[in-house]
């Protein structure tokens, strides 16, 4: 039976690392319950661990495919872990030590410098601020800010920029990433469009616009529900025709117009949604 000493002798060499940072790398075997530790501990802050990442290491640990690489395992000199999360986590799933070199004392403002050639997304950024659902709530501010610009603009929105928009320009979007994604497990419609459409409709009429998403997940499609009946039976048949995708900007375009249909309290058709697409078309070409 293995005693506590020997098993956590890897976290407590790295804690003395920590309170004595040497200059250098050092190199140290971590078992499966040091590993488990400093996630728990030292793990606050980080992106999202990446599965498939963690899921091929665990499996090169388990069949000894592991070897010393000179990758390391990073600690700022606040103690938090800066990078190896998915290394640790996959010797965690693994139940399987490995051995890593393990650097000290990093400066924490060094953070964003972190594997540069992987650069962090939107999502990771907003994740690393402690939003939820970060990777919806990327894209419903994308959605957000071109609505309110130019929803034909194709440019990639930097990082930095789009933690800006959640924290000045829409902090209320946050509270319609529920609707957006119950509306992308009911219908498959993505969450973060949706989130920006519904944020959207809103801003401009709050009780219709309660009223038109609790009757598009409810499945209320009579009297005046009617344009949405028709809206979902036209998305469906994009989707068919089109070998099971639609146009971002296409699928927008028929639910805007949808909306404005059932705010003006018209019975709207299908003709004024399919003209929807085609302006849309023309737009894009």
């Amino acid at each position: 039976m293995k005693n506590s000493a020997a098993i956590h002798s890897a976290l407590a060499e790295i804690e003395g690392h920590m309170a004595n940072p040497p200059a250098t790398s050092r190199i140290i075997k971590i078992e499966p319950e040091s590993a488990q530790k400093l996630l728990g501990e030292r793990n606050k802050g980080n992106r999202p661990p990446k599965p498939n990442k963690v899921q091929q290491f665990a499996k090169d640990m388990t069949n000894e495919r592991w070897g010393l690489t000179g990758d390391t395992i990073k600690f700022g000199a606040d103690g938090r872990l800066l990078d190896g999360q998915n290394r640790l986590a996959a010797c965690v799933r693994a139940n399987h030590s490995f051995t890593t070199h393990v650097v000290f004392d990093i400066d924490p403002k060094l953070f964003g410098r972190m594997d540069i050639g992987k650069p962090r997304n939107a999502a990771d950024v907003l994740h690393i601020a402690g939003y939820k659902y970060a990777s919806t709530l990327a894209s419903a501010l994308r959605w957000a800010y071109l609505l309110d610009t130019n929803p034909y603009n194709r440019e990639t929105l930097q990082p930095e920029f789009v933690l800006k928009l959640a924290r000045d320009d829409f902090p209320e979007i946050e509270e319609f990433i529920k609707a957006g994604r119950d509306v992308n497990r009911q219908f498959g419609h993505p969450a973060g469009q949706s989130a920006a459409l519904i944020y959207n409709f809103n801003k401009s009429d709050h009780e219709k616009s309660d009223d038109f998403l609790n009757a598009w997940l409810q499945g209320n499609r009579n009297g005046k529900y009617q344009i949405i009946d028709t809206m979902q039976a036209l998305l469906h048949s994009q989707k068919v025709n089109n070998n099971g995708r639609i146009h971002e900007l296409t699928r927008a375009a028929i639910i805007i117009k949808a909306w404005n249909i059932f705010k003006a309290g018209h019975k709207g058709s299908l003709a004024q949604l399919q003209k929807s697409i085609t302006e849309t078309i023309e737009s894009i070409e």
